[in-house]
Formats: C-alpha cells, structure tokens, sequence
C-alpha cells in the first residue's frame, strides 16, 4: 500500500496536522491564528524572565504550525525548528516573517525519529505533543533529548497520557513517573498533569514538565 506520509504511522495519525497548516498557510500574513503558546513554555517564560538569553540555542521537535518555535526564537534563543511535513515548514517560516524574527530560526525537514541530537547541543529542547508519535521508541527518544540538552540547560515536555481515545496502534504516552525518574537530579520547576474535556465522550488526559539540568561544577 502506498503511503501518503513518509512515517512508520498510519496516514490519518498525520493528514489532520497537514490539512491545518496547509488552511493556514493560505491566510495571509496578518490573519495567522494566533494560539497561546503551549503550558510548558509559559511556563519556561515565567521561570526565566530577565535571565540572559544572548547565543543561546533551542530546538522544537515536530513543530506544527511553528507558534512554540516563534515563541522561543521571539525571546532571543536561536531556533532550530524540525518536522516531517513541508506544510509545517512553509507555516512556520511564514509566521517567523510575519512576527520579524525570520532570522532566528533555521527550519528543516527533518523525521524526528531519525534525527539524532548531539550530546549537550542544545541550551533548551523543547518536545511538545510529538513524542508519543514514535510510539515504543518514545522513551529512548526522550532519554536522546535529556543528553543534549546543555548542563544549566533546560527541557520542555509536552504530551498526552491516558485517558485518551482508542488509536491502532497504541500511541506510547510518557507518565508523570517516567519524567520523574528520568530527570532525577535535575531541578523540576513544572510537573503536572490534567484532563480535559475536547468534547462530548472525549476526555483526553496531558502531562507536561518544566526542568533545568545541573550546571558542571
């Protein structure tokens, strides 16, 4: 069977993604929808205001419409922005234009599940709502980002855990005991978890955290 997507994943697991940004794409520059950032970037935001961000780098894995990228390239991190869909390539350039700071973000076509990150490379990684995506290889892959981030630097999480509804096959969720346990001796200044209601008969639960690495003494 051909496959639209070029993803271990079933095609449906991505089209709703590339419709969206393919609608916004079409948008012209100054009607782009606007959505808040995700929690774990506010929250980042909260925790570092007034420190210096000067040569600091981040990366976004799988980042959609680009908004979390913006975000972080917006404060003055150098962004390396990746993902799997030319639609959410050309969107999240497009919105570095339309915010002015096209120049602090390199994004790439890039499978997540194949690019590899270098140990200690980056001052924040960020991995919003997209690991769960790799499914059995996701806690290796968080393990991968946790490496790279730099020694004072910090990872930001996003992702969903049950309850969720039903896919085949099984998205792999990462629980509030696997952050835990995996950032054991780093500084957690977020570890939280909700439910919420996405609509009638569809409850969804999202798990997120906010920690810094220690700094080499």
């Amino acid at each position: 069977m051909n496959k639209k997507y070029p993803t271990g994943l079933p095609d449906k697991y991505i089209e709703g993604w590339d419709n969206l940004y393919k609608k916004q794409i079409e948008k012209p520059l100054n009607e782009l929808p606007t959505f808040l950032t995700h929690y774990a970037l506010q929250e980042f935001y909260f925790f570092t205001y007034g420190q210096e961000i000067q040569g600091k780098k981040a990366i976004d894995l799988a980042t959609g419409d680009g908004i979390d990228a913006c975000f972080l390239a917006k404060l003055g991190y150098t962004v390396t922005a990746i993902d799997i869909l030319p639609s959410s390539i050309e969107i999240t350039k497009k919105r570095a234009e339309a915010l002015g700071i096209d120049d602090k973000i390199n994004v790439y076509l890039e499978d997540m599940d194949k690019f590899v990150l270098k140990r200690e490379s980056f001052d924040v990684v960020s991995a919003i709502q997209c690991l769960q995506y790799l499914l059995e290889k996701a806690p290796a892959k968080l393990e991968e980002l946790i490496r790279a981030v730099k020694p004072g630097g910090w990872l930001l999480y996003g992702g969903n855990v049950k309850p969720h509804f039903k896919t085949d096959p099984p998205l792999r969720f990462i629980t509030m005991l696997e952050l835990r346990k995996a950032l054991k001796n780093w500084t957690i200044f977020s570890l939280a978890r909700e439910e919420r209601l996405m609509r009638p008969g569809d409850k969804r639960g999202y798990v997120w955290a906010v920690a810094q690495k220690p700094s080499k003494k």
